[in-house]
Order: C-alpha cells, then structure tokens, then sequence
C-alpha cells in the first residue's frame, strides 16, 4: 500500500520518525509512506490552490516547488491514501499573544473582551477555510484521505506565561473539537494524539519536546515514530 503524507511543517517529525523505525527494522515495508511537506501553519491560513475540477492546482511559490498539484497524477504516482497534516493545527488561534491579552473565551476579566463559543466556532473554521476546501475537493474526485493530528501545546510555549494555562488548553481543545467535528461529518479518519504523549491538562509530555531547545511547536523524532506507528495501525484496519 503506497501513502503520501504531506501538509505543514509537522511532517517533518513524521519523516524522522518513519526513518528511525525503518532504520530499528520496525516499519511495516508493506505500508510505502512518502512524507513530502507541502506548507506550512504560516501559509495555509491564506489561498494557496486553484481548484481545477479533478485536481487542486498549487500557486503558493514556495508550495509548488514542492507539489505542483493534489493529487498528484498517476503518471507521477498512484497513492491509496494520503494523509494530511495541517487541519488540526491549533497553534495560529492560541499562539497569537497579543490577541490573548485582549480577548477571552471566559466571562470577561477586566478589560478582556469575552468572546462566545459560536463566535469562537466561526474564527476556527474561517483558519482552516483553505485546509477544508482542499480536503472537500480530494473527497469530491475520490480521494480517500485521513488527518494526522498535530501535537497537542508544549508548557514551554511563550503564550502560555502571557495568556495563562487555562486560556491556552481551552482554545486549543476547543478548536480541535470543532475541526474534529467537521472531519467526522465529511468522513474524515484522524490519526489522534495518543493520550500517552501529552498530560492530564492537554500539555505534551517534555520527552517528545524538539531537540532544538529554540524550537516551542515541533516535537521529535520520537513523537513521529508514535504518530506513524498509529498511521500504521489505522492503514492495517483499512486492509
């Protein structure tokens, strides 16, 4: 069975990770999975395709060096499924410090303008407006797709000293409850987090934090190794 994941910048944990069960000998070689990053979480909040009936034709600059087009042809490839990873990143709503300082998703705290939950409902599917066309068009000219979640906030984030634990776990959760939902009405498996990998909070454990001590969002090589262990398991129930 071939794969191709690709998405934002969190494939690259998949790719390390893929590589270092390859390398154990505990890859499945049965499952072929490609990892091929196409953008990022900073890029995939605006237009980055044209739909062109059967195919979404890329026009991001950056995006297109990479992938010019999804699917890909089958002259270039023939993928059974492709995974994306990028509809359930969370980061762009919760890490945005400055918003956080003047809003709140609680009764109003001194100068904190409270925002309702449909209003919060509206701001998260309008992040991924973009991301959802593109997985509608794949599902229209019969693509079988899934999503990988990407990992859950890390305590050591900067916007968690400014907007506070309880703020950040609640938008985050949040924002993945309603995409979640949206997955499951357009038949969309994801790929979850497994409950082992982050705390009783919904704060990921500090043994998946990324090697680059600079680095507050990615996690590592071994979070990937997890995450593709449970992509195997979901492909394997797929067979």
């Amino acid at each position: 069975m071939k794969v191709l994941i690709t998405g934002d910048s969190h494939t690259a944990a998949l790719k390390l990770g893929a590589d270092m069960l390859i390398s154990n000998g505990e890859l499945n070689l049965e499952y072929q999975i490609y990892m091929k990053q196409l953008g990022s979480g900073a890029t995939f909040d605006k237009p980055f395709f044209v739909d062109r009936g059967e195919f979404a034709e890329i026009t991001n600059e950056l995006h297109k060096k990479r992938i010019k087009r999804l699917p890909l042809s089958k002259e270039q490839e023939d993928f059974e499924y492709y995974g994306i990873s990028a509809p359930l990143l969370t980061i762009r709503l919760w890490g945005d410090k400055q918003y956080w300082t003047k809003f709140t998703p609680f009764s109003s705290q001194g100068d904190q303008a409270p925002i309702s939950a449909s209003l919060l409902r509206h701001i998260v599917l309008q992040d991924q407006i973009h991301m959802t066309q593109l997985i509608e068009l794949l599902k229209r000219v019969g693509v079988k797709v899934f999503v990988i979640e990407a990992p859950k906030p890390f305590k050591h984030h900067p916007a968690i000293k400014i907007a506070g634990n309880k703020v950040i776990t609640y938008v985050d959760q949040f924002y993945r409850q309603v995409m979640k939902d949206w997955l499951a009405e357009k038949g969309v498996p994801v790929i979850n987090v497994p409950s082992a990998c982050y705390d009783a909070d919904g704060f990921m454990l500090e043994t998946y934090r990324n090697d680059n001590r600079l680095d507050r969002t990615h996690a590592n090589k071994q979070f990937g190794a997890v995450m593709v262990k449970e992509i195997i398991s979901f492909l394997k129930s797929c067979d």
